[in-house]
């Protein structure tokens, strides 16, 4: 599957749902906070890379995230978005989490 947009690496996909490899990998839910997640610059989720390689997760493929922001009262697609607005994005769910 090709995605028009890149991928950033941001981890806005990995906060918001669990993937079925990390699912599977750790025997937890869609919705529970997935334990290989780390962050420093980039998304990176450690264990399942070193395990799998971040090809077989998809890691760097390209944006597919189908949510839609809001600034301003203007709707954005959120793939769309430049790469700093999405770590914005990403930061601001995390310190709410």
């Amino acid at each position: 599957m090709k995605y028009p947009h890149p991928c950033t690496r941001c981890g806005f996909c990995c906060l918001s749902e669990t993937c079925p490899v990390g699912r599977a990998f750790y025997g937890i839910g869609k919705a529970d906070p997935c334990p290989a997640l780390s962050f420093d610059d980039l998304l990176s989720c450690c264990a399942l890379v070193e395990a799998l390689g971040a090809e077989a997760l998809g890691i760097g493929r390209g944006c597919c995230i189908k949510a839609r922001a809001y600034r301003g009262g203007v709707c954005y697609d959120f793939s769309a978005l430049p790469p700093q607005d999405k770590f914005v994005a990403v930061y601001q769910l995390r310190i709410r989490r």
